[in-house]
């Protein structure tokens, strides 16, 4: 990150090369009961894992929650990706959580 030079100096995010290369990494998951294969990003991958340890769930789990709100002319991961652009905002405006366990289709063993 550079420092700011003076009080006007705007302070700019330089981010890791694993954050913004782009590369597909491709990990089995299990959603509702059936492995599938998600093709997404590292950064997309950590965040996934960071919301899970926040949520107290498995990334499984996690990745259950969000297919259930998935839009049938949506992909999977382009469902997962938007999941990750709302959550990132929610907790950025104060929200603590997403509210994954509260969800009404949660299965009563997935909820906290």
């Amino acid at each position: 990150m550079n420092a700011p030079q003076s009080k006007n100096d705007i302070t700019v995010y330089e981010p890791h090369d694993l954050e913004v290369d782009g590369q597909l990494i491709s990990h089995n998951v299990w959603v509702d009961g059936h492995r599938t294969s998600v093709r997404l990003e590292a950064v997309m991958w950590q965040a996934l894992h960071e919301i899970a340890e926040r949520e107290a769930l498995s990334i499984h789990q996690v990745i259950t929650i969000v297919s259930r709100r998935q839009h049938q002319n949506a992909s999977l991961t382009a469902t997962i990706r938007a999941f990750l652009v709302a959550y990132y905002r929610a907790v950025s405006r104060g929200v603590s959580t997403l509210l994954l366990r509260d969800a009404p289709d949660l299965p009563a063993d997935m909820r906290i």
